[in-house]
């Protein structure tokens, strides 16, 4: 029996597109993500920040008031990401960590830091990945840093998926 001709083209093809991906995949620049979420009331201004370092730890800093952290992060998130490897509070208030039980509920949270306390008070340097640092300024301000990139974050930050790279994307996350 003779193989048509036209399969081994789709055959070819087919390993050629896959080995483009895998190269991609292993030689592409590392990139750190930080996607600001809005969560709560849409006037309320409370937000939530995930970041994702090239390295693929999760992080979230502060959660909002309410479980709708849940769905930001169901948007944000593969369906199959249920770990978060830190978050960091940026206040006990419930404005920034009343959201944190139902989180807990749907991911599993490895560690958390609460700033503003005397262990880690205002002012904190975190290195939660190497290269990555982030500075705690005061509730909901501070920075993300990697490599010469510094993202600034405030509750006034325009939500949406900034990138080290320099691509910045404003989208319903």
């Amino acid at each position: 029996m003779r193989v048509p001709t036209w399969l081994y083209f789709l055959v070819f093809t087919g390993l050629l597109i896959g080995n483009v991906k895998v190269y991609q995949t292993l030689f592409a620049k590392p990139v750190l993500t930080v996607s600001v979420l809005k969560v709560g009331k849409a006037e309320s201004g409370n937000s939530a920040t995930l970041v994702r370092t090239p390295s693929g730890k999760i992080l979230l800093i502060d959660v909002g008031p309410d479980a709708s952290i849940v769905r930001a992060l169901g948007l944000a998130l593969p369906p199959w990401q249920r770990r978060i490897d830190l978050v960091i509070l940026t206040s006990t208030k419930s404005a920034f960590a009343g959201g944190l039980p139902a989180l807990e509920s749907r991911y599993h949270v490895s560690k958390r830091i609460d700033i503003g306390d005397s262990t880690a008070p205002y002012g904190s340097r975190l290195t939660p990945d190497s290269d990555i640092f982030i500075n705690i300024i005061a509730p909901s301000t501070f920075t993300v840093s990697y490599g010469s990139t510094i993202f600034s974050i405030s509750s006034s930050t325009s939500k949406g998926v900034y990138t080290s790279d320099g691509n910045a994307q404003s989208s319903e996350v």
